[in-house]
């Protein structure tokens, strides 16, 4: 404040100064010290009100030299005032600034202080913020998180960034610049500027509202192919809406790259389809389950009742509901599905009116080693909550099931074709109330045990990086994706239906390995290996949505399409898992695999212990 008074004290002597062009006459001095000093007066409680010598220079805003401006014209529309009310008062003569000399004053003033200001910020940036070790980076996106970024990164001198280039996500900004700083398209900077600048890493800084997920897509692709590395400012809304996490710069997901663009549902429907209801959620801790429940929660139900066996689990996701939705009316239950008494107490207590059943063993290795456990708990548990739910009139019933389901060539699978066949058969007996929906879809991004968490964390070790073949592929889908669909499919149709999923095209394994190298910031194969292992036992090289014998048919969402599937007689069907689950306690696990190998006519073991099953069943003659 000393520094602007004593520049708005000096520029006022100059301005009286210049307009009598320094013809000042001895006697005519005092009078000008004696104005220049109510000028810093009027100043100085203009100043105390709005504060614009609060604003620290380094960090100067358009915002803090906004309240410059307005301090000066507040002080002089002040003196404009005081000098109109007493121009006719002789006392005040040697102490009234001319209007003139207000004017030239208040521009001079301004644009000293202004300059001033500019000078010491360019010193201090230029003294103090960049760092010799600093990296040429560009920053993809001209919108407001581009702008926040560049902000973020001249200020913060640890970050040891030099921003030399923007790449816009809108074409008509090629050529221009923005902060002193050269605006380039997509093709100039990768093919170019790049190299020339010898820029080695890429800052994306759009939001999901900025930009097309697919062309963000493509343009991290063309980066990734030239071994550039990338990373993104962390969600700003994240910290605009007041979260204690900073802003951030980190490496930039796989599941942006897997995703695809945010998928509409009907809303309105299964709002009134939810809304007061009691829903059963079973596998409620797992990575389907947990996201359902908050989904549901998304839409009033009367209660939700969470079961799952892993207590653990089940106990931080009801710490963290209660802490994202507050007073929820939840009901937690530990407990097994494949346990009948324990099932029946709960329908007998809750009375479901919608079940969502996710609860099932998935990992396929384990389960070729423990078919029992893949058949009590993903064959049994189903069909004890199944039976339960026709028992107890529940209105729908929706089954997670899996793209491994088709053509099975593990156990794992097979269990989950069994549960389709059985559900399927179940709501076609005549005069049933219960709608029994499944969907089915496949591999999804981030779930507990998925091929993403593991590469990130052979990754963070170091690697090397496994896969189990060169040629693998699999369909991916985000989890609130998958979620979202399994809730619009769970209320169209009249029951028995089931729903496959448009899970877009498969992914090479070997290729998302290379891609998740990449974006950690390393070199495949040379920083990082890939190393095959291998297939695993029962594990196949292409997953399938439809079977062969299969077709799908369209529905009123793009990308949920119905399986025309073989019918099943549920009599035949019933009678059969009723043996094997009466049986399993005492049978071998050959004898447990021939069995499902029956009821799925299509399940060819791959790679497993059990191929000899496949030429021992038709050779017997094996029934039962």
């Amino acid at each position: 404040m000393v520094y602007d008074l004593s520049v708005i004290g000096v520029v006022c002597i100059f301005s009286s100064f210049l307009i009598q062009n320094f013809s000042i006459e001895n006697n005519e001095l005092k009078a000008i010290y004696q104005k220049a000093t109510v000028n810093i007066l009027i100043l100085l409680v203009v100043y105390l009100f709005i504060k614009p010598h609060h604003n620290i220079i380094r960090h100067t805003t358009l915002k803090g030299f906004s309240s410059i401006i307005s301090a000066n014209i507040i002080g002089s529309v002040g003196l404009f005032g005081i000098t109109y009310i007493l121009r006719n008062e002789s006392f005040a003569t040697d102490y009234l600034l001319p209007y003139p000399v207000i004017t030239v004053n208040f521009f001079v003033t301004v644009f000293i202080l202004f300059s001033s200001r500019l000078i010491i910020k360019s010193t201090y940036h230029f003294l103090f913020q960049k760092s010799e070790s600093g990296q040429n980076t560009m920053i993809f996106g001209v919108g407001r998180m581009g702008m926040i970024a560049h902000n973020i990164l001249e200020r913060e001198n640890l970050l040891s960034y030099h921003v030399v280039g923007f790449i816009p996500d809108n074409l008509n900004l090629r050529g221009k610049r923005i902060n002193g700083i050269p605006v380039y398209s997509a093709g100039q900077a990768i093919d170019h500027v790049l190299a020339k600048k010898k820029v080695k890493e890429i800052i994306i800084a759009v939001g999901s509202w900025e930009i097309a997920l697919e062309r963000k897509q493509i343009f991290v692709n063309s980066c990734l192919e030239k071994g550039l590395r990338i990373k993104e400012i962390n969600d700003v809304n994240s910290w605009i809406k007041g979260s204690l996490e900073k802003v951030k710069i980190q490496n930039i997901r796989i599941e942006d790259l897997l995703g695809r663009e945010p998928i509409s549902i009907d809303i309105q429907k299964i709002s009134a389809e939810l809304n007061g209801k009691r829903i059963l959620v079973t596998g409620a801790a797992g990575s389907i389950g947990s996201e359902i429940v908050r989904k549901l929660l998304l839409f009033n139900p009367g209660i939700i009742i969470m079961v799952d066996q892993a207590e653990s689990a089940l106990y931080d996701l009801h710490n963290e509901l209660l802490a994202s939705f507050g007073n929820i009316n939840v009901k937690v239950i530990v407990g097994n599905v494949s346990n009948e008494n324990r099932m029946r107490k709960l329908f007998e207590i809750y009375e479901p009116e919608i079940i969502f059943h996710a609860s099932a063993y998935k990992h396929v290795p384990l389960m070729e080693q423990h078919p029992y456990e893949a058949v009590k708990t993903n064959i049994g548990g189903t069909k004890i909550v199944a039976d339960l739910a026709v028992e107890f009139k529940v209105k729908k019933f929706v089954m997670i099931s899996t793209d491994k389901a088709v053509n099975p060539t593990n156990v794992m699978g097979a269990s989950k074709r069994i549960c389709e066949i059985y559900i399927q058969s179940l709501s076609q007996l005549p005069e049933m109330k219960t709608q029994f929906i499944t969907t089915r879809f496949g591999n999804v991004l981030g779930s507990n045990g998925s091929v993403v968490p593991l590469f990130k964390s052979q990754i963070d070790r170091g690697g090397p990086v496994t896969i189990t073949h060169k040629e693998i592929s699999r369909y991916f889908m985000t989890i609130p994706e998958a979620c979202q669909l399994v809730l619009e499919a769970g209320f169209m149709g009249n029951g028995s239906e089931i729903y496959v999923f448009d899970m877009g095209s498969p992914i090479k394994i070997y290729d998302l390995a290379e891609k998740m190298i990449y974006l950690s910031g390393y070199i495949p194969h040379k920083d990082i290996k890939i190393v095959e292992i291998g297939l695993r036992p029962g594990e196949k090289l292409f997953e399938e949505l439809f079977s062969s014998k299969e077709n799908c048919k369209p529905t009123h969402h793009e990308k949920i399409n119905i399986g025309t599937v073989r019918k099943y007689s549920y009599y035949e069907a019933n009678e059969q898992i009723k043996s094997m689950l009466e049986n399993m306690e005492t049978e071998t696990d050959d004898r447990i695999v021939a069995r499902m190998k029956v009821l799925v006519a299509e399940f060819i073991s791959q790679n497993s212990v059990y191929e000899k099953l496949d030429i021992e069943i038709p050779a017997a003659g094996y029934k039962n």
